[in-house]
């Protein structure tokens, strides 16, 4: 089960996007408790060790969306 890393939501996200990097397939998410993005991936490496992580989408502090400052 899936976790938001922001708030500790379990359930359904909204999936925003899939997509294959190397041995992953990453899911793109947004958390519909609190709106936040987050990429889960999971795979088998080709030595069959299964791996899953979660890294959290956002922009860094003193940035905008707008683009350059």
């Amino acid at each position: 089960m899936v976790k938001c890393p922001y708030c500790g939501f379990e359930g359904e996200f909204k999936l925003l996007r899939t997509w294959k990097f190397k041995y992953y397939t990453v899911y793109y998410y947004k958390c519909p408790n609190c709106g936040k993005l987050f990429r889960y991936y999971i795979g088998v490496s080709p030595r069959g060790k299964r791996s899953e992580f979660i890294i959290r989408v956002g922009i860094p502090q003193g940035q905008s969306r707008g683009g350059a400052k």
